[in-house]
């Protein structure tokens, strides 16, 4: 008997991931609604599931966690910081996540989701690339190539210890 494979995913599903991961990486002078709207609809696309590599600097990640067991409500924080992680772009850092979805991956609100974001940003961990929307710091985790880690590092900051 002779087992027939069958896609589970449209292959047109690859082609728009495609499409929409190149539209975020060209230097296009995008507002950011549409940046965001694009970023959302790659978040649609892609196939969920699946497995990534996020590499994480093992000094680094002991250091944020303990900023983070020493700040306000260290359980929701270090959940946002772990859903921010699981939706990490490659080479680039941006987390492909909404406010809401982060809380709701989360399973917190979105103020709260929003405090452990800035608290997060403050610390060093994450980076503000705009209003509403972050980027994980190179020097903590990296999905992706590491000559483009190593560019990135270049500019980003330190971790450090935010007062309550």
């Amino acid at each position: 008997m002779t087992l027939k494979v069958v896609r589970l995913r449209p292959k047109r599903h690859d082609t728009i991931t495609e499409a929409l991961q190149l539209a975020l990486s060209l230097p296009l002078d995008l507002t950011a609604t549409t940046r965001d709207e694009i970023a959302e609809a790659l978040a649609r696309y892609q196939p969920q599931g699946g497995w990534t590599y996020t590499m994480l600097n093992p000094t680094q990640l002991r250091t944020l966690l303990r900023l983070i067991n020493a700040c306000p409500k260290p359980a929701t924080t270090l959940s946002v910081w772990t859903a921010a992680v699981s939706h990490v772009h490659r080479d680039t850092g941006e987390i492909m996540a909404s406010r809401a979805r982060l809380a709701a991956d989360a399973d917190t609100s979105t103020q709260e989701a929003s405090r452990a974001l800035s608290l997060l940003t403050d610390m060093g961990a994450l980076v503000r690339l705009r209003p509403g929307r972050y980027a994980i710091n190179c020097n903590v985790a990296w999905n992706g190539s590491l000559a483009k880690r190593e560019t990135a590092a270049r500019e980003a900051p330190q971790l450090r210890l935010v007062e309550p």
